[in-house]
């Protein structure tokens, strides 16, 4: 319970939705939120992998490109 509650106090400004959907801001959805667990997280946390941020920022953008079925936008 703590930790959720330093979580929020941490973020409270951010939970400002009626200003966000004033200021016509995105909200994400539980689904898009949790989308980086289908597309990263399989291969970024596969066992006896290590990363360096670089190259998993590189990935995350071929994931990303693949998961949109945009795969073909890379080599054109």
């Amino acid at each position: 319970m703590r930790n959720a509650h330093r979580y929020l106090s941490n973020r409270f400004e951010c939970l400002d939705y009626p200003t966000a959907i004033r200021l016509a801001l995105p909200i994400g959805s539980g689904m898009i939120e949790s989308g980086h667990r289908h597309v990263l997280q399989a291969r970024l946390k596969k066992a006896g992998t290590a990363w360096l941020r670089d190259h998993a920022d590189q990935l995350a953008h071929l994931r990303v490109l693949r998961s949109n079925q945009e795969w073909e936008t890379l080599w054109n």
